[in-house]
């Protein structure tokens, strides 16, 4: 199996959720991968692009400080296929001369490879697949005029998680709401 090292080129609202774009690194392939992801997940990658450091350890940061005290480091995600519209990847973690692989979310790898600095992959089926070329404008805010339009708005955690809370609300998700909620007070505390 062919794979390429990507990139996080953009985290953007979109008009179906969030989304991850993944662009090839040391390519000319102008192509980028949204892989559509939940807004906890959201929330927990830019924490890790913005530099932000939360006063408790996130998830992903757990999930980190596990596997150092368990001696194993993160050596590489892999995106490697997609079924029914769902992105499948691999997390490949090392223990002394031991590689364990593991099933995981796309979403839940990249937050985890972004806090070990470790490098992520995506076969080149699931490029040829799902790879969209994006304009330079409709990356930086534009909308794309196709079946697969795309908001790209940057925006800041704050305003990420307030319109999370107002789509949880909207669609009575409350559980999602009272987390958002919470997310967003800590942010505020912490700022």
């Amino acid at each position: 199996m062919e794979f390429y090292e990507v990139k996080i080129s953009d985290i953007s609202l979109t008009n179906v959720g969030f989304a991850v774009f993944l662009r090839p690194k040391d390519s000319e392939d102008k192509r980028v991968v949204p892989i559509f992801i939940g807004p906890l997940e959201t929330h927990s990658i830019t924490t890790v692009i913005d530099g932000t450091k939360p006063p408790r350890p996130m998830t992903h940061d757990l999930m980190l400080y596990m596997l150092t005290s368990l001696g194993a480091t993160v050596q590489k995600i892999t995106i490697e296929e997609i079924i029914d519209s769902t992105f499948y990847a691999k997390i490949q973690l090392r223990r002394d001369e031991e590689i364990i692989t593991l099933d995981a979310r796309p979403s839940d790898s990249i937050a985890l490879a972004l806090r070990a600095n470790a490098p992520i992959f995506i076969a080149k089926s699931v490029l040829d697949e799902t790879g969209i070329i994006m304009k330079e404008d409709e990356i930086q805010g534009e909308n794309i005029s196709s079946e697969k339009k795309i908001q790209a708005l940057p925006k800041s955690n704050l305003q990420i998680l307030e319109e999370t809370l107002e789509n949880a609300l909207k669609t009575e998700d409350y559980e999602t709401a009272a987390k958002i909620r919470d997310q967003i007070k800590k942010l505020i505390e912490n700022s």
